[in-house]
């Protein structure tokens, strides 16, 4: 095909032909890729185009001639109905108008819902998306100004002493943020992931899980669990672990693999109890029909191995037979999902009654080898991966191995996959952050094989993915923040801040080019000094980062020194400037905990509406927990923290830094020193 006619082909599927890299470069897609997406995009589920979708803001429901223009011409309009979500008829659409007749009342309920040909075929002729036009329902906290910890659930350690950290330890670490002042506590995803025992890659962390619509089992305190909460002599002591936790593995994976045979018998002595909790059970099975299906894929796991595309044939088409795997498989996977959404919402509840809210993380992705490509194989794109393109700190480019969802696919099903996965990881949160949210206007698509600097932007329907995302944040009376970092049109910001969704400002990037000004952050958004994917604050002020790169191979040798060079210049311009004003003894210039506690002081008093901390930074950890562009090279997401919830509370300089933010906090923005 000639570059022209694969330009033309490409725009029309959303395909970005030419784009402006990080360093504000034009670049052209190469014909290769553009052919490759084309493609995979006007093949299969992507050949028939999908419905059109009108979003309804406020439930204001558009006028015809808006519903002409996406395509529906009068005479279509004129023979249809709207129909609510679960089918109900709401009223009739008129060639002109609503139909007097049979009037749409304003504003319509919140819900898909979709627009049927009353004709003999009965068709979807369009959906209609009705959400609120703002998703900030004020989950951020209970102030307008909050300030909270965030910390990985795995590596959380408090009395117990346990190998990994589980439900019961993040309602501590909520404990302690509402002791300190604050209102927010936050982790990263808990989402479901393979154990050892169903051969667990290396390389497992929480942003590849198995299932963006499950949860992750091995973060359950089975000292709570009720059905063998009295077995095995598991009372539970403040300051030690029950037996039944001895001797388990330090890793999540390992954790969930020897947990198995104490769900088992707890299972076994439900089933033998009956009463109450096996009616529970049967009813929460009955509500989420989708969880039956889950627990035999991962009964299929067990059974055939943890890559269902080397399952017998046709196990990967999505169907297992009931009788070609364990039913004590299946039903354990079934009751630990149960038992786990009971636990997670006792723990939100528990913090909430501290008047502090949880925040959650959901993934860009899931992994192509996991259940929701698996279950839902026409949402999601194969023979693709998600990534990014090449910028300063991955000059090659990315490739994340996650299948980008059908754009095509996803708007003909009323997006649901989409709404799924959100409304699981808005279920008991407080607010969920969104990972990659860029991903809602533009994902870069790498074709298999392709270097990642190779792959093109494929163009998502914003308004309707952001109409969705509200929805279901209103469903759970909940918040949305987006992580908004990288290279981002001005566009989503501008668009995200108007719906609510709260952006995030991170210190250490601003400190790293404009160490002489004052940290601004974007009024109402999610403040934080570093995040997970960073150099934790006394590594950035040190440049132990660089210097880790360096030893890893990510890092040349001339790019390294350089890089050191510019830090050490970022770091005495930020303590001049922290001096000069001020905010540090200058007896302490060369205290990361020092300067850190004047830095979260400046991101105190600034217009966040929500300041998180690092719980690693209160005592200047230099490992981070995670190191992008490695696998195996590094400790990835499995490290634990240094110290007990405990031993944080009573280490007086982290009682100081976190004071003085509170205190920033509970003063008027803007304050100068």
């Amino acid at each position: 095909m000639a570059r022209a006619a694969l330009e033309r082909a490409a725009r029309r599927h959303g395909v970005v032909t030419r784009y402006t890299d990080a360093w504000g470069e034009a670049r052209s897609v190469g014909d290769a890729t553009l052919a490759a997406i084309v493609d995979t995009l006007t093949s299969g589920a992507g050949r028939d185009a999908p419905p059109p979708v009108v979003v309804a803001w406020d439930g204001v429901v558009p006028e015809a001639g808006t519903l002409a223009r996406l395509g529906l011409d009068e005479g279509t309009l004129a023979n249809c109905e709207l129909r609510r979500e679960r089918g109900e008829l709401f009223g009739r659409v008129g060639s002109t108008g609503p139909d007097p007749r049979g009037t749409p009342p304003a504003p319509l309920p919140y819900g898909v819902h979709e627009i049927a040909d009353t004709g003999s075929s009965g068709r979807t002729v369009a959906r209609v998306v009705s959400a609120p036009s703002r998703a900030d329902l004020g989950g951020l906290g209970a102030r307008d100004r909050s300030w909270g910890i965030v910390a990985p659930l795995y590596a959380v350690r408090d009395r117990r002493c346990l190998p990994t950290g589980d439900l019961t330890s993040l309602e501590e670490l909520g404990g302690l943020v509402a002791r300190c002042g604050g209102d927010v506590v936050a982790t990263l995803p808990l989402l479901a992931e393979l154990s050892t025992a169903d051969g667990a890659a290396p390389g497992q962390h929480p942003y590849s899980p198995v299932s963006r619509m499950f949860w992750n089992e091995a973060y359950l305190d089975l000292a709570r669990v009720p059905e063998i909460a009295g077995q095995r002599d598991t009372a539970r002591p403040v300051d030690r672990g029950p037996d039944m936790t001895a001797g388990m593995p330090a890793d999540l994976a390992g954790r969930a693999a020897a947990a198995r045979p104490l769900l088992d018998e707890a299972v076994r002595i439900l089933d033998a109890t009956g009463g109450a909790r096996l009616a529970a059970f049967r009813a929460y099975l009955a509500e989420q029909p989708e969880l039956v299906r889950y627990a035999r894929f991962r009964a299929g796991i067990e059974a055939a191995g943890p890559d269902p595309r080397r399952w017998p044939e046709p196990w990967r088409g999505g169907t297992i037979p009931e009788s070609e795997v364990s039913p004590q498989a299946e039903r354990r996977h079934a009751y630990a999902q149960w038992v786990t959404d009971a636990q997670l919402a006792e723990t939100a509840r528990s913090l909430r009654a501290k008047g502090v809210g949880l925040v959650l993380d959901l993934p860009v992705g899931c992994a192509a080898s996991g259940y929701d490509p698996w279950a839902w194989p026409d949402a999601y794109v194969r023979d693709m991966s998600i990534g990014a393109p090449p910028d300063a700190f991955f000059t090659s480019g990315q490739c994340w191995g996650f299948p980008p969802p059908h754009p095509a696919a996803e708007r003909a099903s009323g997006y649901r996959t989409t709404r799924a996965c959100l409304a699981h990881g808005l279920r008991h949160a407080a607010a969920l952050r969104v990972d990659h949210v860029l991903g809602w206007s533009r994902l870069w698509w790498v074709p298999d094989g392709t270097p990642p600097d190779q792959g093109a932007y494929v163009r998502y329907p914003l308004d309707e993915i952001l109409a969705v995302a509200s929805l279901e944040a209103w469903n759970a009376r909940s918040s949305l923040v987006g992580e908004d970092l990288g290279t981002v049109e001005r566009r989503l910001r501008s668009t995200l801040t108007r719906h609510g969704v709260a952006g995030m400002d991170v210190a250490v990037f601003a400190l790293e080019h404009r160490p002489t000004r004052r940290l601004r952050t974007r009024r109402g958004g999610v403040a934080l000094v570093d995040t997970h994917d960073t150099a934790t604050f006394a590594g950035w002020f040190d440049g132990s980062d660089v210097a880790l790169r360096a030893d890893l191979g990510l890092l040349p040798a001339a790019l390294a020194a350089a890089e050191k060079s510019r830090r050490g210049g970022a770091r005495s311009a930020l303590v001049e400037r922290l001096v000069g004003s001020g905010a540090l003894d200058p007896a302490k210039a060369s205290d990361p905990l020092a300067v850190l506690s004047a830095v979260l002081e400046e991101l105190g008093s600034s217009d966040a509406r929500l300041v998180l901390v690092q719980a690693e930074d209160l005592w200047a950890e230099l490992d981070p927990h995670n190191l992008p562009g490695t696998t195996t090279e590094h400790a990835n997401f499995s490290r634990r923290l240094a110290r007990r919830l405990d031993e944080i509370v009573a280490d007086p300089r982290a009682r100081e830094i976190l004071a003085r933010l509170d205190a920033a906090r509970r003063s008027e923005p803007g304050r100068r020193r």
